[in-house]
């Protein structure tokens, strides 16, 4: 049987006039990458991740050849209390722990595991990637589940990926007379299989039209 959610999701595209955003750019660094992944996580990315990412660019550029290691030894020189004080200006927490202590051991992560940068990352095939991020990064940096990961590999040029987090599965909720569940495997996989349908219908990546997506859910209601 044929799932109806693809066609319900192009129906919705449709009626409120939904476009990729032709600005769409990925990060040049792992770093940002990284963090942008991190911080973004229960925040309005608008208002406390996109100031962020600009007090963190005066510091440590990102530029393509920004290592993870440097990040790891710029957040060591002060500490992660100082380091989210005085730097990020930031001490949000995920897990219990403070942000850019989650960063900095993902950071950390990669470096134990060869990869430096972004340019790195994107000469591993698939699924030496999705491994190293679905499977061992999530199980060794507390504050990454599987939600984060899937935007880090997106972030991190992997565009095939979709994050399904709360926003994304507040939309699904609004097609058909299906409920989503948040954190559930089989609607998570659901959501990101009719994304991809749908993406490949317009010509587009399934993390563009992730974002697209994100993008319309989070406007105030009586923009939509």
């Amino acid at each position: 049987m044929t799932d109806p959610l693809p066609a319900q999701l192009s129906a919705f595209i449709q009626t409120h006039g939904i476009r990729v955003d032709p600005d769409f750019s990925l990060h040049s660094s792992g770093v940002h990458s990284v963090v942008n992944c991190v911080f973004s996580a229960q925040a309005r990315f608008e208002v406390v991740v996109l100031p962020l990412l600009a007090r963190l660019n005066d510091r440590l550029p990102d530029v393509p050849g920004l290592s993870f290691q440097a990040f790891v030894d710029d957040v060591d020189s002060l500490g992660v209390q100082a380091y989210a004080k005085e730097v990020l200006c930031n001490r949000q927490q995920l897990s219990g722990r403070l942000k850019v202590e989650v960063a900095r051991d993902a950071a950390a992560f990669f470096v134990r595991h060869g990869v430096q940068t972004v340019g790195d990352f994107r000469l591993l095939d698939d699924e030496t990637a999705e491994t190293l991020v679905l499977v061992e990064l999530v199980q060794e940096v507390r504050g990454i589940g599987p939600t984060l990961a899937h935007y880090l590999l997106w972030l991190m040029g992997r565009e095939d990926h979709v994050k399904v987090d709360s926003l994304l599965t507040r939309l699904f909720a609004r097609l058909g007379d299906w409920q989503p569940r948040m954190g559930h495997d089989a609607d998570r996989i659901r959501i990101t299989a009719s994304i991809r349908t749908v993406a490949a219908e317009l010509g587009t990546t399934p993390a563009r039209l992730d974002n697209a997506l994100w993008q319309f859910e989070s406007r105030p209601k009586g923009s939509k």
